[in-house]
Formats: structure tokens, sequence, C-alpha cells
């Protein structure tokens, strides 16, 4: 027999877990389940870093404390980054920005993404379901999960967190489309020579941008190089001494010599946004909704917008006496999330795109324009506010 629920939600990663807090603390009647095929664990103080870390902007900060998770994400190792330095290999181009100049703490925090989701995951208690889903079925009216503990699901709203290739999109037959940047993003962590001083670093290179991102340990890093898919194979089938070499020169030596610790992975660069985020009684957010190139590091940033504004407009419509998951509430929201995540995807397309150029011309215009923006105060801290607390927060989470 099946199980009715008020909210299912498909993927209990950092987003969809943040989402279902943020509802179960809002309103704890409703009935509220998280599936996901594994649960993810806390590391051990000792273990290496993980390959997957995220840059997480003081307002998706704001959203995981809102979920009631401020204390245990405080005891997560991380590294407060103070200040960015972006470089143009070809030429003498720079922007450098700083937490001091917007009179904040820190420009962001390097977190393990397994730590924040192992600690959201805890946080759920019993709402969270581990188990597979098997099939994802459209009735007369809502929607039936089928999962491989024999459970079946019929939710009154069915919220797909489950990423990139998402089955709760696909079932709901909404289509993306799709930029393939033919790049591989190559991850790994480093033993510096040099401390990183708290400082997010990236170099623009021909073939992609390649990122430094300050760990806890002062002398590691997690990398994020972005690289032609065969360059991207070649440099994981390397050596690892041909490998740590390669890396930093690409790197000028900046903060001198590297040292692999642990392996090394790759993934595909693809982009994807989804044609709708809503239809009745099912919801996309995070990467079901949107995928985007790393180069700023906003995409896990931007599920946490969609988390809390879904959130907001699911209780606001239960204060008003309409039912959970009402298509006010969802188009609302998608209305909110769809734009701003499309300049986002859109704007970052554009920037791989400039960066790409190599005609004598566009470098100077890059060059030119880096220094410009550099040198204009105004302008860094505007756009440094915008990317630290973007538009359309709730106003509890600024």
């Amino acid at each position: 027999m099946s199980k009715r629920v008020d909210v299912l939600v498909v993927g209990g990663g950092m987003v969809g877990s943040a989402f279902a807090l943020l509802l179960k603390l809002g309103s704890p009647a409703l009935n509220v389940v998280v599936v996901d095929a594994e649960r993810s664990e806390t590391p051990a103080p000792e273990a290496n870093f993980g390959l997957r870390v995220s840059a997480l902007n003081q307002s998706s900060e704001a959203v995981i404390a809102q979920a009631g998770c401020a204390q245990g994400y405080a005891q997560l190792r991380q590294c407060r980054f103070q200040h960015m330095q972006v470089w143009d290999a070809d030429g003498t181009g720079q922007v450098r920005f700083s937490a001091a100049d917007i009179q904040t703490t820190h420009l962001g925090t390097l977190v393990e993404n397994t730590a924040v989701q192992a600690l959201l995951m805890q946080a759920l208690g019993d709402s969270l379901r581990v188990a597979r889903v098997l099939s994802i079925q459209r009735l007369q009216q809502g929607w039936q999960v089928a999962l491989d503990d024999g459970s079946v699901i019929e939710p009154a709203l069915l919220v797909g967190a489950d990423g990139a290739l998402s089955r709760v999109r696909e079932a709901a037959g909404i289509s993306t489309s799709v930029q393939d940047y033919g790049q591989h993003g190559l991850v790994c962590t480093v033993r510096t020579e040099k401390p990183h001083d708290a400082t997010a670093w990236q170099r623009f290179l021909p073939q992609g941008p390649l990122a430094f991102l300050p760990l806890a340990d002062a002398h590691q890093c997690s990398i994020v190089w972005t690289l032609p898919t065969t360059q991207a194979e070649a440099m994981l089938a390397a050596s690892p001494s041909d490998f740590e070499q390669a890396l930093a020169k690409a790197f000028e030596n900046t903060l001198g010599a590297v040292e692999l610790v642990g392996p090394r992975a790759a993934f595909p660069l693809i982009a994807r946004h989804a044609e709708r985020y809503c239809e009745p009684g099912l919801v996309l957010i995070g990467d079901a909704a949107h995928s985007i190139h790393p180069l700023a590091g906003q995409g896990v940033n931007l599920g946490f917008l969609d988390a809390a504004s879904l959130a907001q407009e699911l209780l606001a419509a239960l204060q008003a006496g309409l039912p959970i998951g009402h298509t006010r509430a969802l188009r609302k929201y998608s209305r909110q999330r769809r734009g701003h995540n499309a300049l986002l995807l859109n704007s970052m397309t554009g920037f791989e795109w400039l960066f790409a150029q190599q005609s004598p011309a566009w470098r100077i215009l890059r060059n030119l324009g880096m220094r410009h923006f550099d040198n204009n105060h105004l302008l860094k801290q505007a756009v440094m506010s915008v990317a630290m607390k973007p538009a359309g927060v709730h106003t509890s989470l600024q």
C-alpha cells in the first residue's frame, strides 16, 4: 500500500536536506521525507580532505544556520578566506578582492561537501530514508515513488533535488538547455610549500581557469583545474611527480612547490538549465534545475538560494490557508529563481568564452578591463556585496 506524505524530497544532498530542514522547522506538523541512496558520514579529523569542496558565501551559511545547524557547521574543519586574487595568464590584468573592502569578516568559507551533507542529514533524523528510487510515476492526481526497500510513497508535493541527471526532472518530461564546454574539471588536494594566507587564488589560462582554494590546513589547497577533456585525461594518467611539476608551472609557482595529497579525479563540465522549474505537484531545486560552470564557484550557493526561496513560498502559502505545493507558491518560486539562475549561468558561459579568446586585441581588452575593474573600488564593492548576499534572499538571511 502507498504511504501518503506532505512532501517527498528526492535527493539528500546539501540543497535537498537544507530545504527539508527549513520546511520542517517552519511548519513542524508537515510530514516531510527525504530519500537518498546513501547516508553521508562526517570525515574523521585525521582523514585527508575530500575531493569535492564548496566555497560557501555568507547567504548559504545563513541558510544552514536557519536550518538549525549553525553550531554543528562551526565545528566542521573549514577555512574562512579573507582574500581572493584573480589574474590573466596572458598579460598583466589582475583583480584582488578583500573582505575588509566591504567591512565583513570573510568572503566565503571552503568546506568539504560530504561534511556539510553529513551534518544536515543528521539533523533530519527520522525524516531521512536511506533507499534507492526504483520508479517515479505520474498519477491522475499527483505522483508515486517506489523505493527499493519495498515502500511506495505518494506525496502531495514531489521535490527533485537529485542532481544534474535528475530522475524527477526526467519523469516529469522537463527538457533542459545544454552547454557542453568540452572540458573537464580536474580536482585534487595538494600540500603547498608556502602558506595559502586564507586566499582563494584563480589564474585564467587559455585552456580554462585554475583555482587553488584554501583549506583548514594553512599548507593545503583544493585544486579545480579546468582543462580540455584530452588534457584532463593526460593529467590524470601522469605520474605524481610529473603532475605536480605541471600544476606548479601552470600556477606560476605562486605558492612554491606542490605535493599531491590523495587521489585525483575529473568530471565533465556541462551547463544545464531546466525549461521550467515546476508543474502541478512537482518542483525542482539545485542542480536538478540548473548546473553551472565552476569558474566562479557559485553552483551550490545558487542551490541554497533555491532552498530558501522555495521553503519561504511554501510556508507563506500554508499561512494563507493554501495546501502544500499550491501552484501559486510554486510559480512564485520559479519566477524568483529561474531568471537569477539564468543570468549567472549565462554570465559564466560568457566569462569562459572571453578568457578563451587568444587574439592580441582580445587579450589587450581583457587586461585593460581587469585593471580598470581592480582600480574601481566602488564597482568592486558592489559586485562583492551582490555575490555574497544576492537579491531575492529571504530577509532573515541577510
